[in-house]
């Protein structure tokens, strides 16, 4: 991770980036892979998802169909009436944990790493801060996406360091563990079916984080 990223970036903002689409769309991800209000039907959450990646889709030229689809039909099945944290929390809280989203394990195969103790010196650097309704380690990937799409809205009022900075975290970190996310949730799709959903979502992160690049 280049250490630059713990200094204040210099590098001009590349005018091709949608800094506002684009942190529209790191927080709506944010959310999708944070632990969802446990009274929240898997229809009410599918739906409106899918909604909010339509319109974003649209406006950042991003094939967000599929992740759409997937969604559409999890809420259109027999468990729309159930609560989506039931399906969240068996493919990502309960023990043995089919799909991990604390990235690190994914980084360097183990919890608390050199990795994770560097993307909270990047969080203290920008001045973020977790969610007081969400605690967990530095590396879990809804805080990660949270400091993206911060970032990005301060690259967007027209801070070219955020922006800048922004750029620099998604290559050096989420690049390299998003495909290993969306690997694991297609191996966990004959037991957990939540996983198909969440393995377009991870594929639309990879096609956002490369649009981000520019």
């Amino acid at each position: 991770m280049p250490s630059a990223l713990l200094a204040t970036a210099s590098a001009p903002a590349a005018e091709a980036v949608p800094a506002a689409a684009l942190a529209d769309l790191f927080a709506v991800l944010a959310a999708a892979f944070a632990p969802p209000p446990a009274a929240l039907s898997v229809r009410d959450w599918c739906e409106p998802l899918a909604a909010d990646l339509a319109e974003l889709g649209g406006t950042l030229a991003l094939d967000t169909a599929a992740a759409q689809r997937s969604l559409r039909e999890f809420a259109l099945g027999p468990l729309a009436g159930e609560p989506w944290m039931v399906e969240y929390s068996r493919l990502f809280l309960v023990p043995p944990v089919p799909v991990t989203l604390n990235t690190a394990l994914y980084l360097e195969g183990a919890l608390g790493g050199a990795s994770a103790q560097m993307m909270a010196q990047c969080y203290a650097a920008a001045g973020f801060s977790q969610r007081e309704t969400f605690r967990d380690l530095p590396d879990h990937a809804a805080m990660q996406l949270e400091f993206l799409s911060a970032l990005l809205e301060r690259g967007a009022a027209g801070d070219d360091d955020a922006l800048a900075m922004a750029q620099e975290f998604a290559a050096g970190f989420v690049a390299h563990w998003a495909p290993l996310l969306r690997r694991a949730c297609v191996d966990a799709a004959a037991t957990d079916p939540a996983s198909a959903v969440y393995s377009e979502l991870a594929r639309l992160l990879e096609a956002a984080i490369d649009r981000l690049a520019g």
